[in-house]
């Protein structure tokens, strides 16, 4: 994981990061305000040896009382040590609760014990402090007193003494509260880092090219309000416009050395975006001169009909079963003689219907007519229906929604086309955000172009030069 991909990470998350910092310095401030009241109070014992007269018994006292500190330490929290400051003071307490309250420790190769004492009074901390450091004067005096009737060799003597403090040493509120912000910012950041392994979507180009050695044909950016640019033609402004041109452009490149009369667009799975690509990318390449079809062939959830206000009673189906002619199903949309085959009746038998012979005769019959034909079909996973369109067509368009569709099911949709031999032309990168960590300045930046506000939307009715049979549907703004 290089720099960019942990900025990468850090811009995503944000949000996720802030709210834990600062829910764990929220966590942190009550329990600080929920934690009693508590000082201490500490002295200090220095233990030596006596009687020491020359430098070799000096020096052989040094080891020896090095040797018994800790173990002095370890004395100090027993009863024969705490039970006499427990009735000195009158605590009313164990001396196991006694124990609790006090901490003895001793640096390492030092001969100086610290006693700290912990209690809710600051006068009685410093008195707990000072009586067990005399207990612990007069139980060492008893432990290492002769049998012979000899003085002591070991001498503990007070270094300081406690004195009563002045501010509580808990809770320490800053520190509380520093921790808190801390250890919440350490665990947004552990679920920022989770959250980005776990999550196998496509978001950027290059989680996308990662997956594929397919073309990025063209990449598609959301409205400004966030959505995905809807159908109708006014959205077919500035970089909107400039993608669906780009995408056309690149289009007529990959088609040099091959056929490319007819393209299914399709996708991986459902809320891509693909039947709002199929309807722009028709209308552009219309509006470059050439006679173009689209043909809704998505027989289980079609949505062309509503996105152009055309009839949607007669179309594929109706043409496919014989309930109408070719020529009276084809409606024509906006100025540029975008022609318009809609879905008509759902079928109880899409699959079927799509890999019939008829279906295979009604392209070769387009084909005389048009120069291209876009067929909107249904998404590769959920149903078979788009791979069954590929043996009656030339090519296929794959549509990625960004955030929309994972990693594996990317893979899956690809292997199913490959395995039916499909001519993919390539990939269109759909719903790709504006703002934000993933969003694409390649694909936001316009060069001399309109607004989308600047151009008014086609009007409705029927055109010039229309056959009477033809009716052309009132332009809508519906997302598809």
């Amino acid at each position: 994981m290089d720099a960019r991909e942990q900025l990468l990470i850090l811009r995503r998350n944000w949000r996720l990061i802030t709210v834990l910092a600062l829910l764990g310095t929220l966590v942190a401030g009550v329990a600080s305000l929920l934690t009693p009241t508590s000082y201490t109070a500490s002295t200090s014992l220095f233990v030596s040896t006596q009687n020491s007269e020359t430098s070799a018994e000096l020096q052989q006292g040094s080891v020896f009382a090095l040797a018994r500190v800790q173990s002095y330490v370890d004395v100090t929290s027993k009863p024969t040590v705490l039970q006499p400051v427990i009735d000195k003071l009158h605590l009313g307490m164990t001396p196991e609760a006694l124990a609790a309250k006090i901490k003895v420790s001793t640096a390492r190769n030092t001969v100086i014990i610290d006693i700290e004492a912990r209690d809710g009074s600051a006068q009685r901390s410093a008195d707990i402090a000072n009586a067990v450091a005399a207990s612990l004067v007069t139980a060492v005096a008893d432990l290492e007193r002769p049998t012979n009737g000899t003085p002591t060799p070991i001498r503990l003597s007070p270094v300081d003494y406690a004195s009563s403090p002045t501010e509580p040493s808990n809770p320490n509120v800053k520190l509380d509260l520093a921790l808190g912000l801390l250890y919440g910012l350490a665990a947004g950041i552990g679920a920022a880092v989770l959250r980005h392994v776990l999550d196998r979507n496509i978001r950027t180009e290059s989680d996308l090219r990662k997956m594929t050695d397919l073309p990025l044909l063209a990449g598609i950016t959301e409205q400004a309000s966030g959505r995905l640019s809807g159908a109708a033609p006014f959205v077919l402004a500035g970089t909107g416009a400039e993608a669906f041109r780009k995408l056309r452009t690149n289009l007529q490149f990959a088609g040099v050395n091959r056929p490319m009369r007819s393209i299914v667009v399709t996708s991986a799975s459902a809320g891509e975006g693909k039947s709002t690509v199929a309807l722009n990318l028709a209308l552009t390449v219309a509006k470059g001169g050439q006679k173009v079809i689209l043909v809704d062939a998505d027989l289980r959830l079609p949505s062309v009909a509503a996105a152009t206000g055309i009839e949607g009673g007669i179309g594929l189906t109706t043409v496919l079963v014989g309930s109408s002619s070719l020529e009276d199903s084809i409606q024509y949309w906006s100025d540029d003689g975008l022609a318009v085959l809609a879905s008509g009746p759902l079928p109880p038998n899409p699959s079927e219907l799509l890999g019939s012979a008829a279906m295979s005769r009604l392209l070769e019959e387009l084909q005389m007519t048009f120069d291209l034909i876009i067929v909107d079909a249904p998404p590769i996973l959920p149903v078979t229906d788009a791979s069954v369109l590929t043996r009656s067509t030339d090519s296929v368009l794959l549509v990625v929604g960004t955030k929309r569709v994972s990693q594996h099911s990317l893979a899956k949709a690809i292997d199913q086309l490959n395995f039916v031999d499909a001519s993919i032309l390539g990939v269109v990168q759909n719903r790709i955000p504006r703002r934000g960590p993933d969003a694409n300045t390649a694909y936001v930046a316009g060069y001399g172009v309109p607004r989308p506000e600047a151009i008014p939307p086609a009007r409705g009715g029927d055109g010039p030069g229309r056959p009477s049979h033809v009716r052309r549907g009132e332009v809508v703004s519906v997302e598809i």
